[in-house]
């Protein structure tokens, strides 16, 4: 399984790892990820000149040790529902300053409303009034939670800000008072608990998804280290918030971002990939469609990235996986691949069907 190889036919990048799971099986995953960009002159989605690598380690923001995740390492051998992430930041209506706003999200079963607000100081019991502002980072690191300095933490947020007066872990933000909260649930008063508001990744070790992960005591140090618990629970692998998670995505989601780019509102279509993803048996040729699981929205880049995966479990005697081939490509291609030898054409082309859409907008 260390061995197969991925002959790619399209415009997007693929990525393979091996890991074992709780009962220590080796287990193969592919993750396959198509990248769009819409420049400010289209009017339609566009495979990416720079498409968004897979990685297999969280990418943060700034230092790991004190800022939010802004790419999660696809190391999740199965999704039990599709992610949607928004990494984005509150854009200034005509390119302006407000002291607060509102930034949403549209796609599917999706509605979501987040108040942006103005910088505020806590002196002789009351927060300032917010300081006005043209662009806010829509970051963990801005909404409410923290440690404070006492060591406690808020275990749902604790890079945030305004948990016991506890400031960001992010030492250039400045404000006292969170600047991102729920729509409905604004933050006045130092009592006040909202939950932590974001369109971002949530932390591997933060509520509620911690708990997800299993049970890791004495037992599992003694009997089951390092293997994951055997009480894993598949949920874990979510990592967008609660309220941007779907069961399944439909073809052709229509989507809007509002208030996070310079002109207020962007629309657009979830693209299709059609590109086949072929796998190459020992013995057999199996057809596996790109159905995605993770949805990456950055507005500031007007990329949208979709991503799919399929793991398996490496058997015994089974016929091996030698070889995925991810385009369309012709059937002589194919049949050289599967008989092991190079693939030689007179036209000099390299197997791949001209003119073949790999995606549909």
């Amino acid at each position: 399984m260390f061995a197969v190889w991925i002959e790619n036919h399209t415009p997007f990048v693929a990525n393979t790892l091996v890991q074992a799971d709780a009962d220590g099986n080796e287990v193969f995953l592919a993750v396959f990820s198509a990248s769009f960009e819409m420049p400010e002159s289209a009017s339609q989605l566009q495979p990416a000149v720079e498409q968004l690598p897979v990685h297999f380690g969280d990418m943060s923001f700034g230092d790991p040790a004190c800022s939010s995740t802004r790419y999660e390492g696809e190391i999740a051998s199965t999704k039990p529902g599709v992610d949607v992430i928004v990494n984005g930041q509150a854009h200034a209506p005509r390119g302006g300053r407000v002291a607060e706003m509102q930034v949403g999200l549209k796609l599917a079963a999706i509605r979501k409303v987040l108040n942006v607000t103005g910088d505020r100081l806590y002196d002789a019991g009351s927060y300032s009034q917010p300081y006005p502002f043209s662009r806010m980072p829509i970051v963990y690191e801005r909404a409410y939670g923290g440690t404070d300095d006492n060591g406690r933490t808020d275990l749902r947020n604790p890079l945030g800000v305004g948990f016991h007066h506890a400031r960001s872990m992010d030492e250039a933000v400045k404000t006292q008072a969170p600047n991102i909260t729920y729509a409905n649930e604004p933050f006045q008063s130092p009592s006040d608990k909202p939950r932590p508001a974001g369109f971002g990744v949530i932390g591997r070790g933060w509520h509620p998804r911690l708990p997800l992960a299993g049970t890791y005591d004495q037992a599992w140090i003694d009997n089951q280290w390092p293997l994951p618990p055997k009480d894993f629970d598949t949920r874990y692998n979510l990592c967008a918030p609660a309220d941007q998670q779907l069961r399944q995505l439909n073809e052709g989601e229509e989507v809007s971002i509002v208030g996070m780019t310079a002109d207020g509102r962007w629309n657009f279509r979830l693209p299709r990939v059609v590109a086949p993803i072929r796998l190459l048996f020992d013995d057999r040729v199996e057809n596996r469609p790109f159905r995605p699981d993770t949805v990456i929205i950055e507005p500031d880049l007007r990329r949208v990235t979709l991503r799919s995966r399929l793991s398996m479990v490496t058997r015994r005697n089974a016929p091996l996986l030698r070889e995925i081939v991810f385009g369309h490509v012709t059937p002589a291609f194919l049949l050289a691949r599967r008989k092991r030898k190079a693939y030689l054409s007179p036209r000099g082309d390299d197997g791949t069907i001209a003119g073949r859409d790999t995606w549909l907008g």
